[in-house]
């Protein structure tokens, strides 16, 4: 107990970056990082999307002010925004909403995109979350291992890390360059549901572990108990014995009238 306690507290005190880290290479660390709790996920993955939305927005306000081609030369930055964002739209409508953007200042501008854009990415992901959970609580049942979903849900967390810094690095390339990959979103799924699996027979591969391990104590226990401690006999067994001794002294003593006689 006092070590469990303790490995908690090291948990608890892992830093961003750490448990970044963990989420990709140490598979093995998923347990301890789920049982700090829901909470603890939580924040964890709102700080992870934070730093995704940063880079998106970043690399979306350098794309429009300088990659970017729009049919109309000498676009204002508020102009840029309504004409990439609200593609599609008729000519009058692009104009309403970029003489209502032209009333704010660039910064403001660029804060309402970040804002806008985390809220977008967060739900979009929390809902591969959930997702992803799911798929981890039928990998339980054909692993026939026991968890709390609230464990599996914190799982999922950490295992979609890695899909989650490959997608920002695809959003980047792609905005950026005409570079494209097919079928994204199924390496995107299929690499957090490794991540997750990878975890949950590891968790399996620890209970049959120390479940072989409790079988030998028990077993040397037993011998050694058993070497120590003379067991009574039962009334029945001892006068079994009895009858046994009676019966080979009787043979014995048939034996020896016979070679008497003999000789």
């Amino acid at each position: 107990m006092e070590e469990k306690q303790t490995r908690k507290e090291e948990f608890l005190k892992l830093k961003f970056f750490k448990k970044v880290w963990y989420s990709i290479t140490k598979f093995e660390k998923y347990p301890e990082m789920a049982a700090l709790g829901v909470k603890k996920a939580i924040i964890y993955f709102t700080e992870l999307m934070i730093i995704f939305t940063i880079l998106f927005t970043g690399t979306y306000v350098y794309y429009i002010s300088n990659v970017a081609e729009f049919e109309e030369e000498n676009l204002s930055f508020p102009e840029k925004i309504v004409s990439t964002l609200t593609d599609g739209i008729e000519n009058d409508q692009l104009e309403e909403n970029a003489q209502i953007l032209n009333q704010y200042d660039d910064k403001t501008l660029i804060a309402s995109l970040f804002i806008s854009f985390f809220i977008y990415f967060y739900i979009i992901t929390l809902i591969d979350v959930f997702t992803l959970s799911i798929f981890g609580l039928l990998t339980c049942m054909i692993a026939k291992i026991k968890m709390n979903y609230k464990a599996i849900f914190n799982m999922s967390i950490f295992a979609l890390t890695l899909s989650i810094i490959l997608r920002i690095i695809y959003l980047i390339v792609t905005m950026l360059t005409t570079f494209e990959v097919r079928y994204f979103n199924v390496m995107y799924v299929a690499v957090s549901y490794i991540s997750l699996a990878a975890a949950i027979f590891l968790i399996k591969s620890d209970i049959i572990k120390q479940h072989l391990q409790l079988i030998k104590i028990i077993e040397e226990s037993k011998e050694k108990i058993e070497e120590t401690i003379n067991i009574p006999k039962k009334p029945k067994d001892d006068e079994k014995e009895k009858e046994d001794n009676k019966e080979t002294d009787e043979k014995e003593k048939k034996g020896e009238e016979e070679q008497g006689s003999n000789a």
